[in-house]
């Protein structure tokens, strides 16, 4: 059951996301107390937990609303990540299916910069000499790509989600021929985009991401489910087609 404090916080993040914008200011403390017929103290303990969510910023005038950040929205989501079966095969599907659609804005947005971060990021991953290296190098790849797309909610959501996702990148670093074939499948990657190619990098993108899934079946079926095949991806059913059109 929640508590008064977390009713009125709720009613408040409500109404200043679909009624207000950056710069409007709240109505004052007497008045939210008269509103919701609670005491001062209750409403200034409300403010507080919407100054910790970045919501709000306190001026000499009041309560200000704050430009969104993205960051602190999506940071609220790494605390539910762990390291169940469904929980990989969740953050695998996440990445298949945001990147591979990004796949048009990436062919548009692209430039010489993205592609030789990518290429570098590649380089360092197959030069890595520990696990934990080597996946901070895939996961900046991979970052690479997202950034190359120009969506800036998706460029937040990849650099809150940072820590989890080099996490599961490790999985698939614990062998070096693993790391090899990512290595060329990135090379696919950086071929087709340097091309502007939508077609060539949905192909490429779809085969990184499915030995992804080979690799992770095999290791999860190994920890966890012996004898018992996991399927990561709809088996028997064909992979999603991208618009053609950029």
């Amino acid at each position: 059951m929640k508590t008064t404090v977390e009713e009125i916080r709720t009613i408040l993040r409500r109404e200043i996301a679909e009624q207000l914008k950056p710069g409007d200011l709240l109505p004052n403390e007497r008045e939210l107390a008269d509103r919701f017929e609670v005491s001062r103290n209750t409403v200034r303990e409300v403010m507080i937990h919407l100054e910790a969510l970045m919501l709000i910023e306190k001026t000499k005038r009041g309560a200000r609303v704050r430009v969104p950040d993205f960051q602190v929205m999506f940071s609220e989501l790494v605390p539910f990540f762990d390291t169940s079966p469904r929980t990989f095969t969740d953050v695998l599907n996440f990445r298949r299916l945001s990147e591979t659609g990004a796949v048009p804005l990436m062919v548009c947005h692209v430039t010489d910069d993205h592609l030789a971060t990518l290429a570098a990021a590649n380089d360092r991953m197959m030069q890595a000499l520990t696990v934990s290296d080597a996946a901070r190098a895939d996961y900046d790849f991979h970052l690479g790509l997202v950034d190359a797309a120009g969506n800036s909610v998706l460029s937040h959501m990849y650099r809150v989600l940072e820590t989890p996702l080099r996490y599961y990148l490790e999985v698939g670093k614990s062998q070096n021929a693993n790391t090899e074939t990512a290595h060329r499948q990135h090379l696919r990657i950086v071929s087709a985009l340097t091309a502007r190619d939508p077609d060539a990098l949905a192909e490429a993108m779809g085969s990184h991401f499915q030995h992804s899934s080979e690799v992770l079946t095999a290791w999860v079926s190994l920890r966890d489910m012996p004898g018992g095949p996991l399927s990561l991806w709809p088996v028997g059913h064909p992979q999603p087609q991208l618009n053609k059109s950029v």
